[in-house]
């Protein structure tokens, strides 16, 4: 099974595109070394095939780097399922993991994040706990999307080596870190794998 993330960015065209798109296009290059497996298109949309364990970390992620452009924000379904037909160019490919995609990013509505799988039990339980990471998340200020991007990115290291690399002192990567939710969000995070590969795997 693949997930598969379909994503536009909201507000697009009320700044400079240069203030999103590379970013976003030099992190996905970072992210998925296979570059066939996603594409921007259609000017502020995206799509992304990834492992169904990442995929949720690879959503907060972006919407963490979008966010730290004011005015800015991403919406964002997970489709989880078998990929029957792929082709070079993922807005091409189909499957039932693309469908579940589709259909998810179509039922967003007010919503910010949203995903369907094949498992009815699972959507049921999993979607009111990205109704919370949603209302979290959107609320973020640029400053407070930039720690939350760094504290996950490079969630390996100490704070204090993450806090050099922003330009920062600890004390206030600590302070951005709270005002993001990160212990709260990435506890999450590790439910939502565990959770998937108990499902899906």
């Amino acid at each position: 099974m693949i997930a598969v993330i379909t994503g536009d960015i909201v507000n697009s065209r009320s700044v400079d595109p240069n203030e999103w798109h590379m970013p976003l296009r030099n992190f996905l290059s970072k992210a998925i070394t296979d570059q066939t497996k996603w594409e921007i298109y259609r000017g502020d949309s995206f799509q992304i095939q990834t492992d169904i364990a990442s995929a949720f970390e690879l959503m907060l992620l972006i919407k963490a780097l979008i966010k730290q452009v004011p005015k800015l924000d991403v919406r964002m379904s997970l489709g989880i399922g078998e990929s029957e037909y792929e082709v070079e160019k993922i807005t091409e490919s189909y499957g039932q993991a693309y469908i579940n995609s589709g259909e998810a990013f179509e039922g967003l509505k007010d919503k910010t994040l949203l995903l369907k799988t094949p498992s009815k039990d699972f959507d049921e339980y999993f979607n009111p706990i990205l109704g919370v990471v949603s209302f979290i998340a959107d609320q973020w200020k640029p400053e407070t999307a930039r720690a939350f991007f760094y504290g996950l990115y490079y969630k390996s290291e100490l704070q204090k080596e993450i806090a050099e690399k922003m330009g920062i002192n600890s004390t206030t990567l600590s302070r951005a870190l709270k005002r993001a939710a990160f212990d709260e969000l990435t506890s999450i995070l590790n439910l939502y794998s565990n959770k998937v590969k108990l499902c899906f795997s």
